[in-house]
């Protein structure tokens, strides 16, 4: 009973010092959510810190996902993007502490707000491959495709690519292993895209009717150089589809682990 009390302790604390998102109604981690509180905690453990060492307890790290929304003044933004399906009202702060955005769209967005922010783009997500190696789980034979649905998608729209599919309602290990295992992915939702090509695998942006705004996916494209979306309106329109060869993400990946706000948790001098 001690222990459960004290996880449940921990992790309060840990989500008044980062943001991530979980559903009040399923108790399932959503992968472009839960990316946020895995791989920050994996940035710090590199560095010999966890998330409960961060300093100062009056701002909170906000960072994977469409997230812009959950930001107070001050807080710390670090990859994340705006959601343009949300009210402009419900984006309250006043000020914030920049360190990268999703995209252009974002940084567009938060400068008509006079706030400064920095032009280094990119989700996080695209620094997964080093933290959870291509090697350690790939096999030699591997699906033609695989489809990966948003987690508000109608599953009808599914049919007849059931063995193909795979949820988002997952942890990241489970869930990347499918996809290096895939030669081509198919997905509705933003991080099935986003983690695909951060593994060099071609994916395809399935416009599924979720009710998502395209914001968010030309807000990444942009970000990563890229005008053009790879998009389909149906499975097999996205089989088909020709996928133009990937852009080197390592110098994007780079730029986004320099601009991690180690700071905010670095020893403070008395």
């Amino acid at each position: 009973m001690f222990y459960k009390w004290a996880e449940k302790q921990k992790l309060a604390k840990e989500k008044s010092l980062i943001f991530w998102w979980q559903s009040k109604k399923d108790p399932r981690p959503n992968i472009g959510d839960y990316v946020a509180y895995d791989l920050v905690n994996r940035i710090l453990a590199n560095k010999g810190k966890q998330i409960t060492d961060k300093h100062s307890h009056h701002n909170k790290l906000v960072s994977v996902g469409s997230v812009l929304h959950f930001a107070n003044t001050n807080d710390c933004i670090w990859g994340t993007g705006l959601n343009k399906k949300m009210d402009d009202k419900v984006n309250k702060f006043r000020s914030l502490d920049v360190r990268a955005v999703r995209g252009p769209l974002t940084r567009d967005y938060l400068l008509k707000r006079d706030i400064d922010v920095p032009q280094i783009y990119g989700d996080p997500a695209l620094l997964l491959p080093y933290f959870y190696p291509r090697a350690l789980m790939e096999n030699t034979v591997k699906k033609d495709y695989i489809v990966i649905n948003h987690m508000n998608d109608d599953m009808q729209k599914y049919q007849g690519h059931e063995d193909k599919l795979v949820t988002p309602m997952q942890y990241p290990g489970s869930f990347i292993e499918q996809i290096i295992n895939s030669k081509r992915v198919i997905s509705s939702s933003l991080h099935g895209v986003i983690i695909a090509e951060a593994y060099g695998v071609p994916a395809v942006f399935f416009d599924s009717g979720s009710g998502e705004s395209m914001f968010k996916y030309e807000d990444y494209y942009q970000g990563t150089g890229r005008t053009d979306i790879p998009k389909a309106s149906s499975i097999n329109e996205a089989l088909s589809k020709t996928i133009a060869p990937l852009p080197d993400f390592t110098p994007i990946a780079n730029k986004l682990y320099q601009a991690f706000p180690f700071d905010l948790w670095e020893t403070q001098k008395k």
